[in-house]
């Protein structure tokens, strides 16, 4: 596992509550990969879609036992297949801020 890309606390952010669109595409090395923050959003209470990995990348990162994400909102991590690699890891924290009022921030993104 490797760390590729970092992000600032307010640079990678999603607010259910405005219109925008919950996909969005970035580039990764030259490869697009697309984030869909609904999804996000809808695997908050398992944090993410790795499952037994999640302890791994805990730890990998130098997160403890309780820690919340640096933007203060609850660690997501979730897989994103690539077309040209094996995949990548989204490092996100997410707030809810009241009742159905969700705010994502993507903090890194890894190469698994």
């Amino acid at each position: 596992m490797k760390i590729i890309k970092e992000y600032q606390n307010s640079q990678l952010v999603f607010d259910n509550t405005m219109s925008k669109s919950s996909k969005i595409e970035i580039d990764i090395n030259s490869e697009i990969i697309q984030i869909d923050y609904n999804a996000i959003i809808d695997t908050q209470f398992s944090g993410g879609n790795m499952g037994q990995e999640f302890e791994t990348l805990k730890t990998f990162l130098k997160l403890g036992m309780h820690s919340k994400s640096p933007c203060g909102g609850f660690l997501n991590f979730y897989f994103i297949t690539a077309k040209k690699s094996s995949g990548f890891i989204l490092f996100s924290g997410v707030n809810e801020v009241s009742n159905s009022h969700y705010i994502v921030t993507v903090h890194k993104i890894l190469k698994k």
